[in-house]
């Protein structure tokens, strides 16, 4: 019998190995590629800063970035069968390595602007090539797993990339032309482990037009908006909170965070493809949860830090989980709109996370905000069991 479209079946793809020469290679531009972005964290707005941009120009720039990153992925995941993910791929990098090109010659403020716009655009569909490659690379019921080993790029590098930034920053006294210079270079590694990748044959299916975003993953996008609504409110305002508190362990917080989503995340994909996913993300948002009180309440390097790692194991172990719920609900022909869907619920999340709680700390507190945080990461599972509970009523 002839396998069909919900089958996944790959022209000459293996069904066992996860980790193979393609998974590795697609690891490695990963890996890059972000290590690319993260360097840029505590460079950019200091370049920014020194040619009279100024703080309000640092937000604006990092809003510009995600917005051209979401605003043509949904585009990008309609035609994404038809043009290749491979192909994606390549464009997404290229595009960001040619602005990153475009930076070494320490650009005036309105350039600066353009050359992000730029790298945001190829960053979105980088974003939507390398996730739905995975998904494509992974051996049938192994999803999870193989997100999982995928999603310990992301974390890795930022854990390494920022502290080495930060370092070379300040050894060389701001040598912007050397420090971007590094960025570019973490940029054409990514291209040319790209290069590498071979991109699994999909079975031909009948090319119609598809709408821009999936209902069917509406639920696990909702879940990682709420969930990435409280990673940007921490990447954005930790380190305010740290100042405020006088707290010297914020940049040690990212590290810690890093790693233990790096140890947590392979491991709860597995354990989802086996116990099914509600029976990991539900209790990792809890454990999420409770390390956004943890932060809400810190006054001492010691709390944050152990924060970090509570909130390492939550956020680590349901991405993982909440990503592969998306792909069950996907036949493969249907992966390009559902992933462009789930990765732009990814980036809008922490485009509001950052946003709302800028507005709110007019009003109130760390501790209120940080609060406020603790409770939008349980609301997936109030959201959860009343849909659970419904269902058994009907």
């Amino acid at each position: 019998m002839k396998p069909t479209l919900d089958q996944q079946v790959f022209a000459g793809g293996g069904k066992e190995k996860i980790i193979t020469f393609n998974f590795m290679v697609l690891f490695g531009a990963v890996f890059f590629l972000f290590f690319a972005l993260d360097f840029y964290i505590p460079v950019l707005p200091f370049y920014v800063i020194d040619i009279d941009g100024g703080e309000t120009a640092v937000g604006l720039l990092m809003g510009l970035f995600t917005f051209c990153s979401i605003i043509l992925r949904p585009f990008q995941g309609r035609n994404l069968n038809r043009r290749g993910r491979k192909r994606l791929l390549l464009t997404g990098i290229t595009l960001y390595a040619a602005a990153g090109l475009s930076l070494l010659f320490l650009p005036s403020l309105p350039l600066v602007f353009l050359f992000r716009a730029i790298q945001g655009l190829g960053w979105g569909a980088f974003l939507l090539a390398f996730n739905t490659l995975t998904l494509d690379l992974a051996p049938k019921g192994r999803s999870g797993e193989a997100l999982g080993l995928m999603g310990i790029a992301p974390p890795f590098s930022l854990a390494l990339a920022p502290i080495l930034g930060e370092h070379l920053r300040v050894t060389t006294e701001s040598n912007y032309l050397l420090l971007f210079s590094v960025a570019f270079a973490a940029a054409l590694l990514a291209l040319f482990m790209a290069v590498l990748v071979r991109e699994p044959k999909l079975e031909k299916g009948k090319d119609i037009k598809r709408p821009l975003l999936s209902r069917k993953v509406f639920f696990p996008s909702l879940i990682i908006f709420f969930m990435t609504f409280n990673l940007g409110s921490i990447l954005t305002f930790l380190p305010l909170l740290g100042e405020v508190r006088d707290i010297p362990a914020v940049g040690y917080f990212f590290t810690v965070f890093a790693v233990t989503t790096v140890v947590f995340r392979p491991v709860a994909g597995r354990l989802s493809d086996r116990l099914g996913r509600p029976r990991i993300f539900l209790p990792a948002l809890v454990v999420a949860s409770a390390a956004l009180i943890m932060i809400a309440l810190a006054d001492s390097a010691q709390q944050l830090i152990l924060s970090a790692f509570i909130l390492g194991i939550g956020f680590g172990s349901s991405h993982s989980s909440v990503m592969a719920m998306a792909a069950d609900r996907l036949p493969v022909m249907e992966r390009g709109v559902g992933m462009a869907t789930f990765t732009a619920s990814f980036d809008l999340g922490i485009v509001a996370g950052a946003s709302a709680l800028g507005i709110l700390l007019n009003w109130f507190d760390f501790t209120a905000v940080f609060f406020l945080c603790a409770l939008v990461m349980f609301i997936p599972v109030l959201i959860y069991s009343a849909r659970h509970q419904l269902r058994k009523y009907r």
